[in-house]
């Protein structure tokens, strides 16, 4: 009795540790790459690639799922529709161009529903030769820009999200309409009728057979370069807890976003940051879309660390991916909110933030990188998924090598220091580091001017005071190219890979560095 009194104890107290907390109750990064919420970093048909996706359903429940497919400059939606996944189901497509300048389209042959169905289905669809349908990205949102930034191919890169609109029970009329009989789904033109104008979903805001979101979803993607024989692939990130409300829409909602986070107290979402051993927990008022501030904060850093290479032996090429999934939520035409800082200047080339650049080769020899390409006088990057190109050599220009981006995209990162025009140094090898706030910062000038990006503030705190966030709420990877010209005779060799970055986080009570550090 006392033996089982003493577990007992045991057991009570580790329930109070931080990291033993109920995780699927708050919006987080799920570290094991399994949520509600899946984000790829980047898609691109630019430069002979293709992208293929996958998204796994882990559950024995169906799933309902919000796929959006938005554009690199600045988020615009290019195509959304709903996948439907059977228990134990996987889901694959690609996005490809018909022409160099063309617009990205999606196709698939994988027969899992999709409304409306690309595979097929009760709606007309563009066909290739050998009959596969096919989905064409669309343009009809891109009011933004300048003309010469409103074409098709603003839509050949961006990146993807899923959202996880709510779980289907298996032995339920949908539930058992999408579950696969002898390879097909037994009946995906039910689900597509469902969204008519008289359907039982749209008559029911969605609501018939579906219950809360429970997450179990991962997936990832690969972009595929057959001319050079590259395969360079990620996981995409998961986030979990993100909803504990069914978010069910028709196909062509704006919703659910990421400013649709809820919790099971109504108005309050909170999120969970695991920061060095740390749980930080934060409260956020769902009021006026304020559910998205639970999705940065657990994507916040600090600053972000990745590796490169540009070995000329190897014909090296390195870029890394930055992606800020939120950030549209913050950035209006003349203003932005915090953490970010400039409002989108629809007659300028983006919306531009100032970063901080510390470049080291592998001996620990390093410099700070005065300036990107192209030159405006301070370290900076404009769009919302950027590429960032790094150059041994100056006066690089055209699409950037590995994910083909354009030249009014991509951003150039050089391992080179030059004063007075001359190059001083080189390296060709080493690591990076990418800082949102850097109170050592210098300018354009080489002159010290910290980089004080205000902080993500807490908006339902309790009685400890509010969490404060600094830095920006990001993702991305690294993605490496090498070439081996003697592979074999007469035969080049290509070779390819991509890492996730990796981070540091923020987070005081007060001002930064020098107050308590969040709880």
């Amino acid at each position: 009795m006392k033996k089982n009194t003493m577990a007992t104890a045991i057991v009570a107290g580790l329930a109070g540790v931080a990291g033993i907390a109920n995780i699927s109750t708050a919006v987080n990064v799920n570290p094991d790459g399994v949520g509600q919420v899946l984000l790829y970093p980047y898609y691109t048909v630019n430069g002979n690639n293709n992208t293929v996706i996958s998204v796994v359903n882990t559950t024995e429940a169906g799933k309902a799922v919000k796929v959006r497919f938005l554009d690199a400059h600045n988020s615009r939606e290019v195509l959304d529709f709903n996948l439907y996944l059977s228990e134990f189901d996987v889901w694959t497509a690609a996005v490809f161009s018909l022409a160099a300048d063309g617009p990205a389209n999606v196709t698939t042959t994988d027969t899992s529903c999709t409304v409306p169905g690309i595979e097929s289905g009760i709606f007309l669809l563009p066909t290739l030769a050998n009959g596969q349908r096919y989905v064409p990205f669309r343009t009809a949102f891109f009011t933004d820009l300048p003309a010469a930034l409103r074409t098709a191919a603003r839509t050949r890169q961006g990146y993807i999200e899923m959202i996880e609109m709510g779980s289907i029970p298996t032995d339920s009329a949908f539930g058992g309409a999408l579950t696969h009989v002898g390879g097909r789904p037994a009946f995906c033109a039910a689900l597509e009728a469902a969204w008519l104008s008289d359907g039982i979903w749209t008559a029911t805001d969605g609501g018939i057979d579906l219950e809360a979101p429970s997450g179990g979803l991962f997936g990832g993607a690969a972009l595929v370069n057959v001319g050079d024989g590259t395969y360079i692939n990620y996981n995409a990130d998961a986030i979990d807890g993100f909803s504990a409300s069914i978010l069910h829409t028709a196909p062509g909602s704006d919703r659910p976003n990421l400013t649709n986070a809820n919790g099971p107290t109504a108005g309050v979402v909170t999120s969970y940051v695991f920061d060095r051993g740390r749980l930080i927990t934060s409260n956020w008022s769902t009021a006026a879309g304020g559910g998205v501030n639970a999705v940065s904060a657990v994507l916040q850093r600090e600053a972000i660390f990745n590796e490169y290479a540009v070995d000329p032996d190897l014909a090296a090429s390195s870029e890394w991916i930055v992606t800020f999934p939120t950030r549209r939520y913050y950035v209006a035409s003349t203003s932005a909110t915090a953490p970010f800082t400039v409002g989108f200047n629809t007659a300028a080339a983006g919306t531009c933030e100032r970063v901080s650049g510390n470049i080291y080769d592998r001996e620990e020899d390093t410099f700070r990188i005065f300036d990107f390409s192209p030159s405006v006088g301070q370290t900076q990057i404009c769009w919302e998924a950027n590429p960032l190109w790094f150059q041994r050599t100056p006066g690089l220009s055209g699409n950037s090598p590995i994910h083909g981006a354009p030249s009014n995209l991509w951003t150039g990162v050089p391992t080179y220091l030059s004063l007075f025009g001359i190059v001083q140094q080189t390296f060709n090898n080493g690591w990076f580091n990418l800082a949102f706030y850097d109170e050592d910062a210098i300018n354009g000038a080489g002159i010290p001017t910290p980089l004080l990006r205000p902080a993500l503030v807490e908006t339902a705190p309790g009685a400890t005071g509010a969490d404060r966030y600094f830095g920006l709420p990001v993702t991305g990877y690294w993605a490496l190219r090498v070439e081996n010209s003697n592979a074999r005779p007469g035969v080049q060799g290509f070779y390819g890979g991509a890492y996730p970055h990796r981070s540091s986080r923020a987070c005081f009570k007060g001002a930064y560095g020098t107050s308590a550090p969040c709880d």
